[in-house]
């Protein structure tokens, strides 16, 4: 049960740090900046096949 309880923690303060790092000012930079290039046309999107495992 304590165990549990602990991996339960972790996983609520991993959430937590991905997402601030997820809407951190420079990731948000970093996301304008891609969907600029692709509003532009400098970036080509390309699709892949899907990797089933």
């Amino acid at each position: 049960m304590a165990q549990k309880m602990i991996d339960s923690n972790i996983d609520k303060n991993t959430k937590k740090e991905v997402e601030e790092l997820f809407y951190s000012e420079s990731n948000m930079k970093y996301l304008e900046k891609i969907i600029t290039d692709i509003e532009l046309g400098k970036v080509k999107l390309v699709e892949h096949d899907l990797i089933e495992e």
